[in-house]
């Protein structure tokens, strides 16, 4: 009876043993689907959020790229992207606009598996920086059967188009001597030559500097002929770009500052197409303050326009070169062939005597005596340019473009423009060569806006020179475009933008050289997309670019 006894309680012990080794594995493998699973929906939360990222980077830089081909109006004095007021994510007109710096771009869109069942949702935010006008960062946040995830990407929305740098300079190597003194606030783009990509294109030693800042009012008397809103800017979106070539930072030089660095500096093959060291700022990065570093980014980069090359410009595409365009659309062309002077635009009308006598040595030359070489359309409109002097002042009215062949042109004295096209105040004057002769410019004095009229960058004078222009004049307002080389002379300011094939500072006002240790100024001032003049260099949408500065996971 008791060895009966025993062996029901080994027996009931054994049961429970048993029983409880059951449970333990059952609830272990429960533990470990239950684990399973979560790991699985946390992967499928991740996987979501990361799909309405992927998306939306994708659909953001289309929606760019779009809207700078389009939208030909906007922009303002520092940081700007066609994509500050808002997405219109059907291309339909309809703004999705920012909400405290925010909008909702996807609320709970489902992410489907290959036999089309949802297995998680995300919701993408895109937030626009309150400060510069390029920066955005794209939030999604990913759901799966509870399990949650968050992604985002912090990017830059820029545009390398030529009228967006404060320098843009083609092959010549000129650029070289940016150095000593100068001063460039605003980027620089150098397309240098392919077939010597270890040609320096910037040797940068003594003090110059390159800024991503400006204030007019350190210029006497500039700030007043300017906008406002234009007058200070902190942050000018500066970048330096060079295609072919490389870059050398010595001596005091400073490229961006400390507590102000440009966007980027992209120069060739990378880090190793950027030498020397300069004595400063910035030691851990090169003596360089910028926000990122590396080779040249541009898939599709801008050529350097040249007028016998076709110009995809809004107002040029149609035409098989950039001549041809500045031929045509011009409301006065006057054609200089050996000794005779021809009035090519428009025909059937007869100019003032003042207007081709003033012509015949070859140099238009504005100085003490006036010129008329204006006349009335049909709808009674005016035409042409008129330049008139006096008290030491000259005025030039440019109505409509202007395109003058085989002539050299000297602007001898200070000059106040007044540029008019329709009821819009832009304009260009344009200097060809012809058959070797003319295509060179010589600004000899002060040109800049008149005020009264209107201010900068509401009120523009383009210029266009197919060989050289030469700044002898201590300050110059206007986008100029130099087919050959661009001179300024040293103490002499730029404001607007420089396109050119070579950049040269020179020491005095005669010479053809190029001098290091200069202090020269060009101070980059963005001018909005419709103010532009439309027969200055440009291109359709720009050259939009899309970095991604930062990614994050949550």
């Amino acid at each position: 009876m008791r060895t009966q006894g025993i062996a029901l309680v080994a027996t009931l012990a054994l049961m429970a043993l048993i029983t409880l080794l059951v449970f333990g594995t059952f609830f272990r493998t429960q533990i470990e689907l239950w684990v399973t699973r979560n790991d699985t929906t946390s992967v499928q939360a991740f996987y979501a959020a990361e799909a309405g990222l992927q998306k939306y980077k994708a659909v953001l830089f289309q929606q760019y790229v779009w809207r700078e081909q389009q939208i030909n109006t906007g922009g303002g004095a520092g940081c700007y992207s066609s994509l500050v007021t808002g997405v219109d994510l059907h291309r339909n007109g309809t703004l999705l606009t920012f909400t405290d710096n925010r909008i909702v771009l996807a609320q709970n869109e489902n992410v489907l598996d290959a036999n089309g069942n949802p297995v998680g949702q995300y919701t993408v935010t895109l937030i626009r920086d309150a400060q510069d006008g390029e920066l955005f960062t794209l939030v999604s946040r990913g759901t799966s059967s509870g399990a949650k995830a968050t992604v985002q990407a912090t990017f830059r929305l820029s545009n390398s188009g030529y009228l967006e740098q404060a320098i843009f300079a083609g092959t010549g190597q000129a650029n070289r001597w940016l150095n000593g003194g100068a001063t460039i606030r605003g980027g620089i783009y150098i397309v240098g030559n392919p077939s010597n990509p270890d040609q320096y294109v910037i040797e940068s030693n003594g003090n110059f500097t390159l800024y991503n800042r400006y204030d007019l009012t350190t210029y006497p008397g500039i700030a007043n002929l300017v906008e406002s809103s234009y007058q200070r800017v902190s942050d000018l979106c500066a970048s330096v770009r060079v295609q072919y070539g490389k870059i050398s930072v010595g001596g005091s030089t400073q490229i961006g500052e400390p507590n102000n660095k440009v966007k980027g500096v992209f120069v060739g093959r990378g880090t190793q197409d950027i030498t020397g060291q300069n004595v400063n700022v910035c030691q851990n990065n090169k003596g360089v303050c910028t926000e990122a570093m590396g080779p040249f980014d541009l898939s599709n980069p801008p050529p350097f326009p040249t007028l016998d090359a076709k110009l995809d410009s809004d107002t040029c595409s149609s035409y098989s070169t950039w001549r041809a365009c500045l031929q045509d659309k011009a409301a006065l062309r006057i054609e200089r062939i050996g000794n005779t002077l021809n009035l090519l635009q428009p025909t059937q009308v007869t100019l003032q005597p003042s207007c081709l006598s003033s012509m015949l040595s070859g140099t238009l030359t504005l100085d003490q005596g006036n010129i008329d070489c204006t006349f009335t359309r049909l709808d009674g409109t005016r035409g042409g340019f008129r330049y008139s002097y006096s008290s030491g002042q000259g005025v030039l009215e440019v109505y409509g473009d202007i395109t003058l062949e085989g002539l050299n042109v000297v602007f001898e004295r200070p000059i106040a423009y007044r540029a008019l096209s329709g009821d819009e105040k832009k304009a260009t004057f344009a200097v060809l060569a012809k058959d070797g002769q003319g295509g060179n410019l010589d600004i000899n004095g002060n040109l800049l806006p008149d005020a009264s009229h209107g201010k900068f960058p509401n009120h523009v004078l383009g210029i266009v020179a197919e060989k050289d222009v030469y700044q002898r004049g201590q300050y110059v307002m206007a986008p100029v475009y130099a087919g050959g080389t661009f001179r300024v002379v040293k103490d002499n300011v730029l404001f607007g933008t420089v396109i050119s094939n070579q950049f040269c500072t020179t020491s005095a006002g005669n010479q053809t050289n190029c001098n290091a240790g200069q202090k020269a100024e060009v101070v980059y001032i963005r001018i909005p997309q419709q103010n532009r003049p439309v027969l200055m260099p440009s291109l359709k949408g720009g050259v939009p670019t899309f970095k991604v500065l930062s990614y994050e996971r949550r």
